[in-house]
């Protein structure tokens, strides 16, 4: 035999040693993996359910899925569930029975009750290591090191009970067979020669990334992937303000109306690029890059911050999933809203309900499971690039979902970047995770609350910020505080976990308790005779008396007519005493939404419907509040709403929002809205507060018997150190 055919058959020996070899490795993996009877195997774990599945309870908790890969049916009574592989027998399953090819859900919600399958750990999105034990035989059934997961994915078994593992799309109580297998993020993001700005010049924008990558990127907002475009050579980033619109262009953003712009908006370029490594099945995080050219030519836009959304479009547009849209909300309406060929504004569905084609849109859906990913970008009001941040938004308000403009929530959690918190002070002195982009055409509510900062009700600041979103131009927008927890400790330096928050007589934060502490309180006021002092004294251990009377005052002054107990007002308490200025266990009161105020034709105090709420009638029983509550009405009216403060601030906050109202209308309602009808809007309520005190003091006088006349009295301050704020007669 020659060297040749000697050499030949060694390497066809040696071939079929490696095919023996990856066989009994396979088998091996089987016997271990699934085969056997009565097999109970770990087949799918999430550690960040977001808005995957719920539980029981209805909360989103991370979660271990079991596998019975044998012939078997198995009672789970013996096993044990663990995170520490020095304790296995750490949390007991129940003795349910699990049917060969049947899947089980272990919750791991962190408490401990096996008649519900909760466990009392959770699992870190960072990844660890998770153990399935047997007690009678005292072994570690199965074990699998988790890694870190993306939120809303989960680590399963490609093929139920078999080995090999990997990320993939959840596929909680059914078989992973359905799943998508996902790449991991372990790759740098690509670099971009620019950074995100405003340039006068169009330029060539370069993106760079690791060796054997492939970059893919995209120019309207749209996640990058590997069926998109391939980055092969440098993007030319101009101005393309001229271009067609798109989102811009559609018609289904409202249920009753179809208005689009007659005019091509401004627009900024958008790129999105991620880095793939197909063969390894890796990928980076997505990088961004906002542009905005030849801005230094479009005045209106001088001194105002810009705040880019960039997000997929199927986030928004979606007919099923998308947030901005009328979509199947719209189809489920006309399914029942038809007569006689026209949609009606509204119908009785059967259960004698009534719906309201004004409300027909995803829009109106709620909950987190409508939130949705998004990038933002901010520029200062000297259009300087200041960060960038993956968050999350949700369509906000009431009513004005219904509009082609929304509100919106704007979340930061660490499931979408590295920090919650913006990077940014939006409100100088406090740092937010979330914060409202509220539609501020209208600048009555910023306007009225930013007069009231002063005084003994919460109030929610206000930033102007013109927005983009995927690249165009989307109106006038306030970056608006939120009555959240984090606001209370920011302004009241309260603990966390440590306060309760009502809004419209239901608890916001701190649910069953708090509905409790409230409905204690509002029974101790409208239940007891508070015409006698020791029993007013009682009432003001519960409640900060003035504040309750700064939000009186103020609402019936600029005569907000959409205002009770129950619609637009929140309330909030430390939910034990702290040492501190607000840790004293009263309910305080919060200013917000006054848009329907400022009408000249006043109810009149008693007719007003805080006058009628229970709680204000019960409370003017007493001589000290009458007392108290007029004087402060005298104070707002003298100071906050004080005609000539009033005009000095309008005419600045004119300056500042008047040429993107204008333009904002003409982008979302009326190309024939002028500065002539701005003129117009801005002299009504000037006029409101010209004609307001007069009136208001005849209320006042009115209804609370007052005797004599009103004077002007001049006050000369020389001790600069005097003075007080007394609780019992208002502000000094």
């Amino acid at each position: 035999m020659n060297v040749w055919k000697r050499d030949f058959y060694r390497i066809k020996l040696l071939g079929l040693l490696v095919l023996l070899t990856v066989f009994f490795c396979w088998l091996i993996g089987r016997m271990t993996s699934a085969s056997g009877d009565g097999q109970i195997v770990l087949n799918e774990i999430c550690s960040s359910n977001f808005t995957l599945v719920r539980d029981d309870n209805g909360a989103y908790s991370d979660y271990v899925e079991l596998y019975n890969g044998g012939s078997e049916t198995v009672l789970l009574d013996g096993y044990y569930l663990s995170d520490d592989p020095d304790s296995p027998w750490k949390y007991p399953l129940s003795s349910i029975s699990l049917e060969p090819g049947a899947y089980h859900i272990v919750w791991l919600d962190g408490t401990d009750d096996p008649q519900t399958e909760r466990v009392g750990f959770g699992i870190s999105r960072h990844g660890e290591e998770i153990f399935l034990s047997r007690r009678d035989t005292g072994e570690i059934v199965d074990s699998v090191k988790v890694p870190e997961l993306v939120y809303n994915t989960s680590y399963g078994r490609i093929r139920d009970g078999e080995a090999g593992w990997e990320k993939m799309t959840a596929t909680a109580g059914s078989s992973n067979g359905m799943a998508d297998i996902l790449p991991s993020i372990e790759l740098e993001s690509p670099v971009f020669s620019v950074e995100s700005g405003f340039y006068e010049e169009p330029f060539a924008l370069e993106i760079s990334a690791g060796e054997g990558e492939t970059i893919y990127y995209t120019l309207d907002g749209s996640d990058p992937s590997p069926d998109g475009t391939p980055y092969r050579e440098p993007i030319l980033i101009e101005d393309i303000s001229d271009r067609e619109n798109v989102h811009s262009a559609r018609t289904d953003l409202a249920p009753t109306r179809d208005y689009t712009p007659p005019f091509p908006v401004d627009k900024a370029v958008v790129v999105r690029a991620a880095s793939f490594n197909e063969l390894e099945n890796t990928m980076s995080e997505t990088a961004l890059g906002v542009y905005f050219i030849g801005y230094g030519q479009k005045e209106i836009y001088d001194g105002l911050p810009v705040l880019s959304i960039v997000t997929d479009p199927d986030n928004l547009f979606d007919y099923e999933s998308g947030i901005y849209v009328n979509g199947a909300a719209m189809d489920e309406y006309k399914k029942h809203g038809m007569q006689d060929g026209v949609l009606a504004d509204s119908y009785v569905d059967e259960n004698g309900e009534t719906q309201y084609r004004y409300m027909a849109s995803n829009a109106f859906r709620n909950g987190k499971e409508w939130e949705r990913e998004s990038t933002i970008s901010y520029f200062d009001g000297e259009h300087r690039y200041c960060f960038t941040q993956d968050v999350g938004i949700r369509t906000a308000g009431q009513s004005t979902r219904s509009n082609p403009k929304k509100s919106l929530n704007i979340y930061g959690r660490t499931i979408y970047d590295e920090n919650a918190l913006f990077p940014y002070d939006f409100f100088p002195g406090n740092v937010y995770s979330t914060v409202k982009l509220r539609i501020a055409e209208d600048i009555k509510d910023a306007f009225l609350v930013s007069l009231a900062e002063n005084r003994d009700v919460s109030i929610q600041r206000a930033e102007p910020s013109v927005v983009f979103l995927n690249g165009e131009y989307w109106g006038i927008y306030d970056i608006r505080e939120r009555y959240k927890e984090e606001y209370l400790q920011n302004h009241y330096g309260v603990s966390a976990g440590n306060v309760w928050i009502m809004d419209a007589d239901v608890a916001a934060v701190g649910d069953g308790e708090a509905q409790e502490a409230y409905q204690y309180m509002y029974d101790l006021i409208t239940e007891c005779d508070l015409s006698y002092d020791d029993v007013y004294a009682m009432v003001c251990e519960c409640i900060d008396v003035q504040s309750l009377i700064d939000y009186c005052c103020i609402n019936l002054y600029v005569n907000n007519r959409d205002v009770s107990f129950s619609t637009n007002t929140a309330l909030w308490r430390t939910i034990e005493p702290e040492d501190s200025e607000y840790g004293d266990c009263k309910w305080r009161w919060m200013l917000f939404d006054l848009d329907v105020t400022l009408d000249p034709e006043s109810v009149g105090m008693e007719d007003n419907w805080l006058f009628q709420e229970p709680v204000v009638q019960s409370l003017m029983k007493n001589e000290q509040f009458r007392r108290q509550f007029c004087i402060t009405y005298m104070d707002i009216a003298n100071t906050v709403y004080n005609y000539d403060n009033v005009h000095e601030e309008l005419m600045e906050w004119k300056e500042i929002y008047g040429e993107q109202i204008v333009l904002d209308r003409n982008r979302f309602a009326d190309m024939s809205y002028t500065e002539e009808d701005l003129d117009l809007y801005i002299t009504e309520m000037d006029d409101f507060f010209k004609e307001r005190f007069q009136i208001a003091m005849a209320e006042l006088k009115d209804r609370f018997g007052l005797e004599r006349e009103l004077a002007d009295v001049t006050v000369v301050r020389k001790n600069y150190g005097g003075g007080y704020n007394s609780n019992q007669y208002g502000h000094t």
